[in-house]
């Protein structure tokens, strides 16, 4: 069946009522299969129940998949599934599965958004204080559907209200302007509504910092670089969110409460849970081992000194991460990534290489992956719950990223750049306890911005920004287009070795990037278009 905005009119008053929630908890466990409209709408009982649906079902852009598997269509790495690797391989057209995916859950949500802010006037006995924090909440949420929207489509239709069957099958698009303009309306007009924190049974509930950091977003996108720095710093001089010590903790269920967390995807294990625990581990602890990252993701972590490993004098090529019981590189490479050899869960030692593990005809499997790498972010190493039903959250904005980002502005928007905006800024993020990596000194704003790129891939590594990244620095293209990605080594005779494919540096030879830059924007979904006449396709794809 064919999914199409048109029926996802149809199935709105089926799918967004089936709620989950009870009183403050928003995911707390409580069902309800069937509600009628003429019945429900009348309590504070109702709205937040109502509330907890829209979170519930608002997915698209949030979900632990999108968010760390976003990074295997980059120079990142690779999902062992080709088609969650859908841009790196090539295969991107209007018929794509996890396009129509993207396209269709995103009106679902925005539909379920509409339906909400709709009927929320129904309820009785609602503090208008109440009321308005509600509102702003969902209001968000549709905002932040149509920022990511905005990002990979351009222009879509605009859809804020309930439709009916006729305006389902013949709206047109909105210009990529008229989205822009409409997000940042909604973010502006609900900022002072949200709340600056939250209480412990409210956690996981919009904050004020969110609002802002995804318009510094999307004025970033739009390159309005004295804009964007304001929205930024408006989060700085709250003085709410902190650079947590702990950097693992932070990813793995340990320590979701951190005020560094300005906006996660909550779960709940066995209720609204996720598969992370299975789909990311290594087999070796009956994972899955879906994500792989490349070499190159490795490469990009500096040694304990500040340098890269092609100018430290701590680099041995034979002891690449850790020599006499010392890691001597910066501590995210591990908890980043389960390392061949070094890395261990529950006691056992992870190992990637191909002559450790079985392997079938030319290629690596389970064990070893697609790279020899696993990803450890978002792994729990003492987990021993359902690996299928993880109740493990996923952040979506740190403040991490709030100062790195701030600095971006800086130094686009021709800002004096010195050590105190330094300290402000990259430093705090390398400055954590547990990475502790030297402060940064250069002041020259070229300089500086390749030290800034690299440190939003070490530090942001999986949290779906990458592919952002490049595309807004304008290197999308050079880094990904028909680029050999590799895994570890192999060989130091790679032009006699036969038993796997190897590049020249002797390292495993995985993909040729795909990426072509008019993948940008991307395709409407046929489907839509056979359904909707109005409607036409993205002039690079006709």
């Amino acid at each position: 069946m064919k999914v199409t905005i048109k029926t996802i009119i149809i199935t709105l008053f089926v799918s967004c009522l089936s709620f989950t929630s009870c009183e403050d908890v928003i995911l707390e466990k409580q069902p309800l299969d069937q509600l009628s409209s003429t019945k429900f709408w009348n309590t504070p009982e109702d709205a937040l129940l109502a509330l907890a649906g829209v979170y519930n079902k608002a997915t698209s852009w949030s979900n632990i998949d999108h968010v760390s598997k976003f990074d295997c269509n980059t120079d990142n790495g690779i999902d062992r599934k080709a088609n969650q690797s859908f841009l790196s391989y090539g295969t991107l057209n209007p018929a794509t599965l996890e396009i129509k995916s993207y396209w269709n859950n995103s009106y679902r949500e925005i539909a379920g958004c509409n339906y909400f802010l709709e009927n929320i006037n129904r309820v009785k006995n609602l503090t208008d204080a109440k009321k308005v924090q509600m509102i702003a909440e969902v209001r968000f949420l549709r905002a932040f559907t149509y920022f990511n929207m905005s990002l990979y489509w351009g222009g879509v239709p605009l859809v804020t209200k309930i439709l009916t069957m006729e305006e389902s099958i013949t709206i047109n698009s909105a210009t990529k302007e008229e989205i822009v303009t409409f997000v940042l309306s909604e973010l502006g007009a609900i900022e002072n509504d949200l709340p600056a924190t939250r209480t412990v049974n409210e956690h996981g509930r919009i904050v004020k910092a969110a609002a802002l950091a995804i318009k510094g977003r999307l004025l970033m996108a739009d390159k309005k670089w004295a804009d964007a720095a304001t929205a930024y710093k408006a989060i700085i001089d709250m003085g709410v969110h902190k650079i947590d010590p702990l950097y693992a903790e932070l990813f793995n269920g340990k320590n979701e409460a951190s005020s560094e967390i300005i906006f996660s995807r909550k779960y709940l294990a066995g209720e609204i849970a996720n598969s992370s625990q299975l789909f990311y581990r290594p087999s070796v602890d009956g994972g899955w081992h879906h994500i792989n990252p490349f070499q190159s993701l490795v490469d990009s972590y500096l040694c304990k000194d500040g340098k890269p490993t092609s100018e430290s004098s701590l680099y041995d090529p034979l002891f690449p991460v850790v020599k006499k019981g010392v890691n001597y590189r910066d501590p995210r490479l591990l908890y980043t990534i389960f390392y061949p050899g070094i890395s261990t869960i529950k006691g056992r030692m992870y190992q990637g290489h191909p002559d450790s593990t079985k392997v079938i005809g030319d290629v690596f499997t389970y064990d070893s992956g697609m790279t020899g790498y696993c990803l450890q972010k978002y792994v729990d190493n003492t987990y021993t719950g359902d690996v299928n039903s993880s109740g493990v959250d996923n952040p979506i904005i740190r403040y991490a990223e709030v100062l790195l980002s701030y600095l971006e502005c800086k130094i686009n928007s021709g800002s004096t750049i010195d050590q105190s905006l330094l300290n402000l800024t990259i430093n705090a993020v390398r400055g954590r306890a547990s990475v502790q990596m030297p402060a940064v000194s250069e002041t020259d704003p070229k300089k500086l911005m390749l030290v800034l790129k690299r440190e939003r891939r070490v530090e942001l590594a999986y949290e779906g920004l990458r592919y952002w990244d490049l595309i807004r620095w304008g290197e999308a293209a050079e880094a990904l287009d028909n680029k050999p990605q590799y895994g570890i080594f192999l060989t130091k005779d790679p032009a006699n070795y036969k038993r796997f494919p190897v590049g020249p540096n002797g390292h495993y030879f995985v993909i040729n990037l795909k990426f072509k830059a008019t993948n940008i924007p991307w395709p409407v979904p046929q489907d839509e278009l056979d359904i909707n006449t109005s409607m036409s396709q993205k002039d690079n794809w006709k």
